[in-house]
């Protein structure tokens, strides 16, 4: 099963973006395709630092524990 995260990086929850998001959405879920749309624009999300420890921990984490890491599991 094919499965896509949409990221809306809008401020505004149910903005402009969110609708162009949900326009392509609902197309995709006609063909059997399911679609998560993950809010970012309103979130305080910490920048990559590169210190590699994604890589060496091989967990797909970020040390940087905020709601990214839930985000990379999608």
């Amino acid at each position: 099963m094919i499965k896509v995260v949409a990221f809306n990086g809008s401020p505004r929850k149910e903005g402009n973006t969110y609708q162009a998001i949900k326009i392509v959405s609902e197309e995709l879920q006609k063909e059997g395709i399911d679609v998560d749309i993950v809010q970012v624009g309103n979130k305080i999300i910490r920048g990559c630092l590169a210190c590699g420890m994604c890589y060496k921990n091989k967990n797909e984490k970020c040390i940087i524990d905020d709601e990214v890491n839930e985000w990379i599991q999608k």
